[in-house]
């Protein structure tokens, strides 16, 4: 299990996301940008993905990392189950931003790192970052969607529960829509537990 990437690897990401988004169409695509060029996009490429080693990408650029790692599995689960339901920059959107929430609130990061003697013990069982309590309380998929109002994004109701759903049955505040998710929230679900698995194993 990797817990760290290179610098250039970081870099790498940044110039892939960064490529992708370019292809979204204009209307919101400057509202995107706009996002990614500030505290938001500051997080989204430096942030981890979780906050324990024994979970998935916990390291700086693991958020982005994961993004794009989903986003990949996302494309190749829609060519195979749903090929030609979905267009290229709906599948890019909600991969690269299903995790958006876990970058903060906008203003406070989601996760900090765990530092001072204090929390050694912490670190050596592979907890290195916490919760910021300064945060917006709110689900991450909830904050993901909270940011992308704020910077004017507009989304479908597809890519809403796209977003909104991606932890699947595993929140349990999504277990009203058992049996009713729309596919476009499955593939996302799918291609992020899929994702994870990758990166833990």
């Amino acid at each position: 299990m990797a817990n760290k990437i290179s610098e250039e690897q970081v870099l790498k990401n940044t110039e892939i996301v960064n490529k992708l988004l370019e292809a979204i169409p204009e209307g919101r695509a400057g509202f995107i940008r706009e996002m990614m060029v500030g505290p938001v996009g500051d997080e989204y490429f430096t942030a981890p993905a979780s906050p324990r080693v024994s979970w998935h990408n916990c390291f700086p650029g693991g958020l982005c990392d994961h993004s794009l790692r989903v986003t990949q599995f996302l494309h190749r689960l829609a060519k195979d189950l749903a090929p030609g339901r979905f267009d290229v920059n709906t599948l890019n959107f909600v991969g690269l931003f299903h995790d958006l929430g876990k970058v903060g609130d906008g203003k406070n990061p989601y996760y900090i790192p765990l530092e001072g003697r204090d929390n050694d013990w912490r670190r050596s069982k592979g907890e290195l970052y916490e919760i910021n309590k300064e945060c917006v309380h709110m689900p991450t998929s909830e904050r993901g969607l909270y940011i992308l109002q704020n910077h004017t994004i507009q989304v479908t109701s597809d890519e809403y529960l796209a977003i909104r759903l991606n932890d699947g049955m595993y929140d349990e505040t999504n277990k009203r829509y058992a049996l009713h998710e729309p596919d476009l929230a499955l593939l996302v679900h799918f291609a992020d537990r899929w994702a994870t698995a990758v990166e833990k194993s």
